[in-house]
């Protein structure tokens, strides 16, 4: 991604574009349904007391009420009401009380026997495959059990017989395929009308995938992890044999200088940093229920659904110069994971080749994990993540996530994702919505309030995504989460603080995720795609 130039042409499409601020809009008067409940009930008690306390003690104990009530309901901090925080507050001392906070990895040779206690990833030859039967339909095997922290512990990974990897969550009725994703050409090289080119066709494609009935998220990550300095050199090396065999040159007969300084630096590094990319696609079992009963129903009915999607997507993709490089299989994934929860360990499993290629996914969680407030620890590593809660209100830019991407060569991790919405039902929010735009207005001219812009500028946003379904483009909801992962505490406040400062290039506003760090890095740094909106 890359910055669009100061001189753009006029009749871009891209001209204006711009995203909404930060909702306020809720029930009534900004609202939402919580806050209006807890009103409600506190005006109810307000005139019992007023009935049944008389005047002056009656009336003066409701006053009181009213003004507490009305302070801690009505207000906001950080774009949510503070009666929410109290309610986040209540959830993390409870989670704390009943030891959730503290996660201990526990794992036997299998689920049904009695778990034992382990100090280091255990490293398992071989995936349970998923083979066809003689009628040709995908017969599933028990599959395999990430061992992870909460709700998580329950996704089971299956290999599908591309032998790509599909993990189905049996509490969300969820499976799921990760695709390894890679640019074709750099778009930074590229000129501006072939940068809206590809633009262009990067929405449309997640138009195309998000209309694709049973999909529930899109997960698209870029991830700035190290590797060792052997496999960088063992990929320059393959495609210098690929351009010798198309005879082109390449590597020392361009240049044997440059060659052999990059030669000695690979020798002698330990790690170097790469950015690796996924696209995670999150389907519901529920609303393809009718196609995975015609193909034979269960989990082997559902798999056959997730490879029709599969293929769907490796055609959508290469117009806007992206291409799906490979299908996780589950060790790839579990490799994914292990190194989310223990970045020093991506170094040791990038060396690994043959049948020993990424990790078994019985090891791929962390060996211990300890929530905070604000930042979560695992396995000797601190990881602190951000929301971006508000994005660029001028004019956006072509890339202008690029700062927070590429932000440093520490562990970093920023994933976009998307949620489908039902156009008629998105259709009917936007009606509400504006309704209590307009009721809020009335209400401040009858108390000769002067309209702010920000409440002006409000109904411009929801006048804009209903022209925007109106004219037929997908409803999206969308969601971006940065993980930044540092060594220490001292090194993870460096490491945050140089993202926070990218995050003015990118005219975005970044908030930390409180109280809910731990769930939050597992919808960020995980390719689950495990998002609630």
């Amino acid at each position: 991604m890359v910055e669009q130039r100061l001189e753009a042409p006029l009749d871009s499409p891209w001209d204006g574009a711009r995203f909404a601020r930060e909702r306020t809009t809720g029930v009534v008067m900004g609202l939402n349904w919580s806050q209006v409940i807890a009103l409600g009930l506190t005006l109810g008690l307000m005139m019992l007391l007023v009935f049944v306390g008389g005047f002056p003690r009656g009336f003066f104990t409701a006053l009181v009420l009213g003004a507490a009530a009305a302070g801690l309901v009505v207000p906001k901090v950080t774009g949510r009401p503070l009666l929410g925080w109290v309610g986040l507050w209540l959830r993390y001392l409870l989670r704390g009380a009943r030891n959730q906070l503290t996660f201990v990895r526990r794992e036997g040779t299998n689920d049904d026997q009695t778990p034992t206690v382990v100090t280091s990833p255990v490293l398992m030859p071989g995936d349970i495959s998923t083979p066809r039967g003689k009628d040709g339909r995908i017969t599933a095997a028990a599959g395999s059990r990430f061992r992870l922290p909460g709700e998580a512990n329950e996704l089971r990974v299956y290999t599908l017989p591309s032998g790509a990897g599909f993990v189905y969550d049996p509490r969300r009725g969820e499976g799921l395929v990760c695709a390894k994703i890679n640019t074709s050409r750099a778009f930074s090289l590229e000129s501006f009308d072939a940068q809206e080119d590809r633009t262009a066709n990067w929405s449309e494609a997640i138009s195309a995938i998000a209309r694709m009935p049973g999909v529930v998220r899109v997960q698209h990550a870029d991830q700035t992890t190290l590797i060792s300095g052997s496999k960088v050199m063992e990929f320059y090396q393959q495609k210098g044999t690929e351009a010798s065999e198309d005879g082109r040159a390449s590597g020392e007969q361009i240049n044997p200088f440059l060659h052999a300084a990059f030669v000695e630096l690979m020798t002698e590094a330990q790690d170097m940093p790469v950015h690796e990319a996924w696209m995670t696609i999150v389907l519901s079992k529920e609303k393809v229920a009718k196609r995975v009963k015609s193909l034979g129903g269960g989990l082997p009915g559902f798999m056959e659904v997730a490879l029709s999607v599969m293929t769907t997507i490796e055609g959508a993709l290469p117009a806007s110069g992206t291409t799906v490089q490979a299908w996780h299989s589950p060790r790839s994934l579990a490799a994914l994971v292990r190194s989310a929860f223990d970045p020093q360990a991506s170094v040791v499993i990038s060396e690994r080749s043959g049948d020993w290629i990424g990790v078994s996914p019985g090891s791929a969680g962390p060996v211990a994990m300890e929530v905070f407030t604000d930042h979560v620890r695992t396995d000797g590593h601190l990881h602190r993540t951000y929301k971006v809660s508000e994005f660029p209100q001028a004019q956006a830019r072509l890339g202008f996530l690029e700062p927070l991407i590429f932000a440093g060569d520490f562990r970093h991790t920023v994933s976009v994702v998307w949620v489908p919405r039902d156009a008629r039902g998105a259709l009917n929010h936007i009606q509400r919505r504006k309704a209590d735009w307009r009721t809020t207005t009335r209400l401040l001219d009858k108390m000769g309030r002067p309209h702010t812009l920000e409440h002006d500028r409000e109904l411009e946003d929801i006048n804009g995504e209903e022209t925007e379904l109106v004219n037929g483009h997908a409803r999206l909801d969308l969601a971006v989460l940065i993980t930044v992962t540092g060594a220490d505490e001292m090194e993870l406040e460096a490491n945050c603080s140089d993202v926070l400062s990218r995050a003015v290039n990118a005219n975005c506003e970044l908030r930390v995720v409180y109280l809910e760090q731990d769930s939050a890095m597992l919808a960020a740094a995980l390719p689950f795609g495990m998002v609630e909106m």
